[in-house]
């Protein structure tokens, strides 16, 4: 294994990695590890690529067996040997159809105008299969998509769920390269038992210190490896295809999610836990083998690369750019920064971070409002186990940061000592020009993306916080009164 290390990213341990449950996963068995920068070598000259998108839902990256958990993928484990994998790759957004937004546009979800769960692409907003259109490629989308009808009429093919790939590759026309996203609905709640042969034992997961080690949480992350199990037996099924049928030899695969795990503290924050994706890249012969990627990624940064690769020059206004050094490994860092925002998801919140090889900085508009988890996590058996303690008092004090009220305006983390985002560093005295460094780099960001101010539009709450029930049947964002 070839590890490429951003310039002040450190190596850990499996056994740390796995305690802490951040930093760099490293640890993979089977692999040699060589130091240094692999250079791979020129790309041939060819035929365009078929570009595959795998796409998890809700999953965060460490829960894969080649990040070092004890979760079987055997098959994104194999994606993994045969590609790069990424250690420090994020969302632009916390939550499904903002995050996909940016994975397919290039652009940030309030600069798409998408940046709310449930908000369909605006009209006449191009999305990567009419880009790839005029290089000829065909393009198909399996299962979850979330975008709306302006983003489904421009696949050439669309079909209802993740399996139907098989249907895809049956119907493309042969003489032309092809684009295909498989949306997964796992690792989504709701859960259902026995969902695969040889289910995870909630004995044998790893409980990251933000929850509670209560039987609630330890069944139902056992339940959540099994969707990410089930997954990855689908994505075993296309792999062999592709080897059997010979489209592998010129074909990208790229596994990715859309934002981190459905549990308190992680989906819908900015925290790592929320905003951390796993991605991993194989195109044999063109992206080196067993490689471990430290530079920071960003899914906004997909689609120009996707450009890059077919030779297609992007618009003006695709606010992502290529990463395919990365992917190549003939570069070691292209980004100094990455930003995400949380806007509404059932709770009307305005968070921003922005993040860099070491430091979190986190701004919270609305800070005298409790943390508004998503109804699918505040109905879960595990965060009602957590209400449970935090009203008899048994919670920890890191398990309580989350219900904290009221919350901090500014939150600022040392990734490298404090990787769970714990320890709020913005009265340090030594921290104070980190401090200025990122809120004069949040700033300029929201300036220079056009950010949308937070008092600029104001939603209803439409659940519930301590039960998840719907307080209003609307399922979009319904404005406030002003």
């Amino acid at each position: 294994m070839t590890e490429i290390n951003d310039f002040s990213q450190k190596k850990v341990s499996r056994r740390k990695a796995l305690t802490a449950m951040g930093g760099a996963f490293t640890g993979m068995v089977g692999f040699n590890t060589i130091s240094g920068l692999n250079i791979v070598k020129k790309q041939p000259t060819g035929s365009l690529p078929n570009i595959i998108w795998l796409i998890g839902d809700d999953v965060t990256p460490y829960d894969h067996g080649c990040y070092g958990n004890p979760v079987r993928s055997p098959n994104i484990d194999r994606l993994a040997a045969e590609g790069t994998r990424f250690t420090s790759a994020f969302a632009t957004a916390p939550n499904c159809s903002p995050s996909r937004t940016s994975m397919f546009t290039g652009k940030y979800p309030h600069t798409a105008g998408s940046m709310e769960l449930h908000s369909i692409l605006p009209e006449g907003l191009v999305v990567l299969p009419t880009m790839l259109r005029k290089k000829g490629y065909f393009s198909g989308n399996c299962a979850k998509l979330h975008l709306g009808p302006n983003a489904d009429k421009q696949f050439d093919r669309i079909y209802e769920n993740a399996y139907d790939w098989k249907k895809f590759v049956q119907e493309r026309p042969k003489d032309k390269p092809f684009f295909l996203s498989i949306g997964f609905h796992e690792a989504h709640r709701p859960y259902k038992k026995n969902s695969i042969e040889n289910p995870h034992s909630p004995d044998k997961v790893v409980v990251p210190p933000y929850l509670a080690d209560i039987p609630e949480v330890r069944e139902e992350l056992a339940l959540y490896y099994d969707e990410i199990s089930h997954m990855d037996a689908e994505i075993g099924r296309l792999l062999d295809w592709l080897d059997r049928e010979g489209p592998a030899e010129n074909t990208l695969v790229v596994y990715f999610s859309d934002q981190g795990m459905p549990f308190p503290r992680a989906k819908t924050s900015l925290y790592d836990s929320g905003i951390g994706v796993p991605l991993i890249v194989r195109w044999k012969g063109k992206v080196p083998e067993g490689v471990v990627q430290n530079a920071l990624a960003t899914l906004l940064d997909l689609t120009p690369t996707m450009l890059e690769i077919t030779g297609i020059t992007p618009n003006d206004d695709i606010q992502g750019r290529s990463m395919l050094k990365l992917f190549t490994g003939t570069a070691d860092r292209e980004r100094k920064y990455i930003f995400s925002e949380r806007n509404w998801h059932n709770i009307d919140m305005h968070i921003r971070c922005a993040r860099s090889s070491r430091y979190k900085y986190i701004r919270n508009a609305f800070p005298g409002e409790p943390f508004g988890h998503p109804s699918d996590i505040v109905s879960s058996t595990s965060y009602q186990g957590m209400i449970r303690l935090l009203d008899e008092g048994k919670l920890s004090k890191q398990q309580m940061l989350i219900f904290r009220n009221p919350r901090p305006v500014d939150e600022l983390y040392d990734l490298r000592t404090d990787p769970n985002e714990f320890e709020n560093l913005i009265y340090r005295p030594e921290y104070q020009d980190v401090l200025k460094e990122f809120r004069s780099t949040l700033d300029k960001w929201i300036i220079d993306k056009k950010d949308v101010s937070p008092d600029e539009l104001r939603y209803i709450d439409n659940i519930d916080l301590r039960t998840g029930k719907r307080l209003i049947e609307i399922r979009t964002p319904v404005p406030r009164k002003k």
